[in-house]
């Protein structure tokens, strides 16, 4: 397959325009902002270029789906990859499962062509009785990661009929902050002696907090968490603002700053803010590495 796309890669960048929500037969996707769409015989492709450097996503039809992603992989890896004489046998283990997405789960797996001239890394999303196979394509695996926090949004937004893809925002204005969007974290150490290796005590701490937003701009925030064996607890509430990219959340006692990434509608119904720490450079690595991911509900029906 990719022996032909690819060559038309640049003839299709110029005269397609691209389009928030696209398909392909029952499946959905949202076009990522500054990407274009071309349609193919079985599947849909997004692309963008920089300098010398190209991203190719592509979405195609579902396949039935044998329960256990491994097999799925390797039958899409045959079908899709394997088709043209470009690459040979599967890719090498380990085979990942698919993080940081608010959609299916899935597993992933990366692949240089014989000749070093693409890299390709092919996604199983999972469906219940079928799996949506996505590939990314890019000269090397360097490039491609560059693109990583936009394919997890990409695959993140595919969906079967008779659910519908809804469009990735990443603007945003109060009007999409209301209402009530939880958070939270946990991390756990266990310490060991280095010259015994006996194990010698453990550091653990975890948190939940929830802001509650107005449409006038108002919240209340409530937090509550443990550190070794202690209970931290905080109470806010004051005016939220926009400004620069930023969600600022000016409190009685206290200002917090975030970096606003990306809104988008998980598998589920409920709505996923991605925000970074005001301080935080907006990388591929630090948006997946560290971006705080806050819920908001699906509404009640």
């Amino acid at each position: 397959m990719f022996r032909y796309a690819l060559p038309l890669f640049f003839w299709f960048a110029a005269v397609t325009a691209s389009a928030q929500v696209q398909s392909v037969g029952d499946v959905s996707f949202a076009v990522p902002d500054g990407w274009t769409y071309k349609p193919g015989t079985d599947f849909g492709a997004v692309v963008v270029t920089s300098g010398q450097n190209y991203w190719l996503m592509a979405v195609y039809k579902p396949m039935p789906s044998s329960g256990d992603p491994t097999t799925d992989l390797k039958a899409a890896w045959t079908r899709i990859v394997l088709a043209g004489h470009d690459y040979q046998g599967f890719p090498p283990l380990p085979y990942y499962d698919i993080n940081h997405s608010v959609g299916y789960r899935g597993r992933r797996a990366d692949d240089s062509s014989t000749n070093h001239a693409t890299y390709t890394r092919l996604y199983v999303l999972e469906a219940g009785k079928s799996f949506i196979p996505v590939v990314a394509v890019s000269p090397n695996g360097q490039v491609l990661n560059a693109m990583e926090h936009v394919a997890t949004g990409f695959i993140g937004s595919v969906r079967v009929a008779p659910l519908q893809a809804q469009p990735l925002k990443t603007t945003i204005t109060v009007a999409d902050l209301v209402g009530h969007c939880n958070h939270g974290a946990a991390s756990s150490y266990d310490f060991y002696n280095r010259q015994t290796g006996r194990y010698e005590s453990n550091a653990s701490a975890f948190y939940g907090a929830g802001y509650t937003i107005a449409a006038d701009g108002s919240f209340t925030y409530e937090m509550a968490g443990m550190t070794n064996g202690r209970t931290v607890r905080d109470q806010e509430s004051g005016v939220v603002e926009l400004s620069g990219g930023l969600i600022i959340f000016k409190g009685r006692s206290h200002v917090l700053r975030y970096r606003f990434i990306n809104c988008q509608q998980a598998l589920d119904g409920s709505t996923v803010l991605t925000l970074l720490a005001e301080n935080s450079e907006v990388t591929a690595l630090t948006i997946l590495r560290d971006g705080d991911q806050w819920t908001r509900p699906a509404p009640r029906k």
